[in-house]
Order: C-alpha cells, then sequence, then structure tokens
C-alpha cells in the first residue's frame, strides 16, 4: 500500500491587498470599509487559531485609538507604512500548542502601500513532519481563505514544505491545495503555471473568480535545494508582497473595467433603442407637441450621454492604474529575478505582466474606441436635435408674433370701432338740444343759414381732426427728439 504524501516544516503566509483610499471620493479619502482587513484578522483568523495577540490586533495598529479605526494619513505616511506599534517591526506570537501537543509559531508584518493596506500573515511548524491531509491545520474552518478575508483586491497564499514522501513535486503541489482549501473554495482553485525560484520549484494555483474579493491565488514552493530559504531575504520578501500586491491591483481593475464596459454598454444599447423616436417626432405635424417631445428627447438622451460619458471617463482611470501597476509589477519582478540563482524560471511571473500589458490594456482601448465611436455618433444626434429644437422654437415664437399682430389690429379695430361710436354718440347727444330749439327745414335752402345741429357736428369734427393732427405731431417730435 502506497505511505501517503507527507511533507516537513511547512508554512504557510497570507497576503491579503485592501483598498485602504477610495479615489471616487475625491484624494487621499479613506474608503468606507477600510478597516475590515484588519478586523477580520483579529475577529475570525485570531479566533479561529485562538490567538490572543491577534484578537487584540486593534491595539498594535497605529490607525487605531482606543479600539475605534482613526487613519492618520499623515502618521501612516512618516511610518512609511509601516503600521505595527511602536516600531512596525514583525509581531511574533506566543507559541500555539495544537491538541496533539505540535507546536505552531506564527507572527504578523502589517503596511500600507499607497492606497492599499496588506499584511504577511504567517503560521510555520518547526521539526514537524506532517501528512499533507494535515494542512487543514493551517486553515481551521477555512479561515484564511478570501471567503473569510474578504480583502477588496484580493489575496495571494504561499505554502513552503519540504517534500518528505511524495510522487512528483506537481502531484504534491496539487494534493497540498487540494487539502489546504477543502471544500471551502468556489470555483475550484487550479493549477496554472510552474517555475523555479532559488533552486526551488514553485507551483502557481487560482480560481480565477470574476469577484477579486472571492478569488483565490496560491503558490506552492517546495523545497528542492536545501539553501532555498537562505535566498528568501528581506529584500526578497518586501519585493515579492510589492509584486503581488500590483498583481492584486491588476486583477481587480481589470474586472472593474469589465464590468464598467458592460454598464456602458447597456447605456449605448439603450440610446441606440430611442434613436427611432427621433423619425416619430420629426413627423409631428403640431409645432407646440413636436417642440415638447423633441426637447424631452433631447433630455434623455444628454442624461445617458452624460452617463455613458462618466464610464468612458472611468475606464480611462482604469486603464491608467494598470499601466502604473504593471510598471511596478515590471519593477519588482527585475528586483526579484536580480536575486536569483542560475537555473531559475520565473516566466510564469512574465506571463502574467505579458498578459496585463497586452491583453488587458489591449482590451480597454478596444473598449474605450467602440464607446468612444458610439459617443460621437450621439453627439451628432443631440447636435442635430437642438438645432431642430431652436429651428422649432424660432418658427413657434414667429407663428406666436403674428398672432399676437393679428389680436392687436383686432383689437385696435374694436377699439377704433367703439371709440367712434363712443365719439359720434357725444356729438350727437350734446347737439340734440338744438334740434328743439330750431326746427330743422328738411328740404334745403341754401339761402338760410347753416342750422345749430349740423353746424356743431361738423365743427365738432373739424376739432376732433385738427387736435387728432396735432398730438400725432407732437408725440412725432417727442420720438425724435427723446429717441429709446
Amino acid at each position: 500500500m502506497q505511505e501517503p504524501p507527507q511533507i516537513k516544516n511547512p508554512s504557510i503566509t497570507l497576503y491579503p491587498f485592501h483598498l485602504r483610499d477610495d479615489s471616487d471620493a475625491g484624494y487621499g479619502q479613506v474608503a468606507r470599509n477600510a478597516q475590515s482587513l484588519w478586523e477580520n484578522l483579529a475577529d475570525n483568523v485570531g479566533k479561529e487559531f485562538n490567538i490572543n495577540e491577534l484578537k487584540s490586533l486593534r491595539d498594535k495598529l497605529i490607525c487605531y485609538k482606543n479600539g475605534q479605526y482613526q487613519p492618520d494619513d499623515k502618521q501612516e505616511n512618516q511610518n512609511n507604512g509601516k503600521l505595527l506599534k511602536p516600531d512596525g517591526k514583525t509581531l511574533n506570537f506566543q507559541q500555539i500548542t495544537q491538541p496533539d501537543n505540535q507546536k505552531l509559531d506564527a507572527s504578523i508584518y502589517a503596511l500600507r502601500i499607497h492606497d492599499t493596506y496588506t499584511a504577511d500573515l504567517t503560521f510555520y511548524y518547526k521539526n514537524v513532519t506532517m501528512k499533507v491531509a494535515e494542512l487543514t491545520r493551517l486553515n481551521p474552518q477555512g479561515c484564511l481563505l478570501p471567503n473569510a478575508i474578504k480583502p477588496s483586491l484580493g489575496q495571494t497564499l504561499l505554502l513552503y514544505a519540504e517534500p518528505a514522501v511524495y510522487d512528483t513535486y506537481r502531484k504534491l503541489a496539487d494534493e497540498s491545495v487540494k487539502a489546504f482549501v477543502q471544500d471551502k473554495q468556489q470555483p475550484l482553485v487550479e493549477f496554472r503555471a510552474e517555475g523555479k525560484l532559488f533552486g526551488s520549484p514553485i507551483f502557481e494555483y487560482d480560481s480565477r473568480e470574476d469577484d477579486a474579493n472571492k478569488r483565490c491565488h496560491f503558490l506552492v514552493w517546495l523545497q528542492e535545494n536545501a539553501q532555498t530559504l537562505k535566498f528568501a531575504t528581506l529584500a526578497f520578501n518586501s519585493n515579492l508582497m510589492n509584486l503581488l500586491c500590483s498583481r492584486a491591483k491588476i486583477v481587480f481593475v481589470y474586472g472593474e473595467a469589465r464590468k464598467k464596459y458592460r454598464q456602458a454598454q447597456q447605456i449605448v444599447s439603450e440610446l441606440e433603442k430611442k434613436l427611432p423616436e427621433f423619425s416619430q417626432i420629426e413627423s409631428e405635424q403640431d409645432r407646440q407637441v413636436k417642440l415638447q417631445k423633441l426637447k424631452q428627447f433631447l433630455a434623455e438622451v444628454r442624461t445617458k450621454m452624460f452617463d455613458c460619458a462618466q464610464q468612458v471617463r472611468y475606464l480611462k482611470e482604469d486603464k491608467n492604474t494598470i499601466d502604473t501597476n504593471a510598471e511596478n509589477y515590471g519593477d519588482a519582478l527585475t528586483k526579484i529575478r536580480s536575486l536569483c540563482i542560475p537555473g531559475d524560471n520565473l516566466d510564469f511571473l512574465q506571463k502574467f505582466l505579458d498578459l496585463a500589458e497586452n491583453k488587458y490594456q489591449r482590451q480597454i482601448e478596444i473598449d474605450l474606441n467602440y464607446l468612444i465611436a458610439s459617443q460621437d455618433l450621439f453627439q451628432q444626434s443631440i447636435s442635430t436635435v437642438r438645432g431642430m429644437v431652436e429651428i422649432e422654437q424660432v418658427e413657434l415664437d414667429r407663428e406666436q408674433e403674428d398672432g399676437e399682430k393679428k389680436r392687436d389690429r383686432q383689437l385696435e379695430n374694436i377699439i377704433f370701432f367703439v371709440g367712434t361710436a363712443i365719439g359720434g354718440g357725444q356729438i350727437f347727444s350734446a347737439a340734440y338740444p338744438l334740434i328743439k330749439d330750431t326746427r330743422i327745414q328738411w328740404q334745403p335752402d341754401f339761402s338760410l343759414p347753416l342750422h345749430p345741429f349740423a353746424a356743431t357736428i361738423i365743427w365738432s369734427l373739424l376739432f376732433g381732426l385738427l387736435f387728432g393732427l396735432l398730438m400725432l405731431g407732437i408725440a412725432v417730435l417727442v420720438r425724435k427728439t427723446f429717441p429709446r
């Protein structure tokens, strides 16, 4: 019967990456859940391993005061991102005695890298040989998996061990990942690539979950060269943490960019569905109704165009973020390579950089080109509709002005008629008593003087005409003398 695979002196290191800043809220603004990384490490991991120092992690971080999260950007930067009190050095926990009397050592190093919180949380055995199936001891209740840590940018787990009983390194790595993860990670963590670092094989596994905070990235490093750990200096650890941080950001931002592109696509689709409405509005005969519909159409399209433009801006920011982190990843990889020994192979790390620089960046460029072209089309549509609104408004104003002039003329005619009627009535009423005083001769006799009634009417009309002409002359003179 074949003996089950075994390993010696295993260690597991968790590298979680969690956004400390929220760029959408403004430069240097703290994210709403920035403290959740430290709380999950203290409350979940500390509880499962029963480590009092880890349970009280809040008291040991400079970003906490009296147990409350109170970040101080200036203080964190003055400490070069080191977050542990008093000097930022690694905090070693008291040795943990497990049920079988095996001793488990642990330590934590907390750090802020630019806008990101991260940590090096390591658990390790000394002088212990164990079955691979017993690796569950290093991950009780899956407390080191993304579902429990919930890092916003993702995480990497690094398992290092000396092979004791095994078939091949690759098979031993597969069995180790399976035992550590158990059934607590979906989708499955699958083999992706392998290489060699400091003379020992290293294997990469990834669940490739779309959501970065649920994605499980796993490295298994199996000692083949007895001197491997001697090459893993503090400089290497720092460069590895920077490389993994940049990797996590690239994966996270690319995933967010794909979400934003899908949102922008939805907006473009809604805009395309609205364009046929424009043809229907053009055929509207009622100018008032047509103008109202055009204005409503313009308002709706402009709102959606603004939403689309916002997504385009976000995509440009994502592309710049990937560019920056790809450069940082490349710098860290170069420094790690400078520490390597002959025979090492880090092509699997280089492949990720190639993926970021070629596929990720290229895909975002393609997305941007499509959206910008759509923006131009819809912008032309907006310009056309805006022009039609202006034309229709002018025409409607002209029609309304003509209607007002017509109504004014009608009103003037009415006023003239009424005024004439009233004036005539007043003249008649003033002259009527003269009819009683002097009888009217109905047969004309030009030898007689003009009847007082007729004379009164004639002189009244002449006086009114002369007075009106005088007032008209005065009005013209005043307008010329005092022009507006």
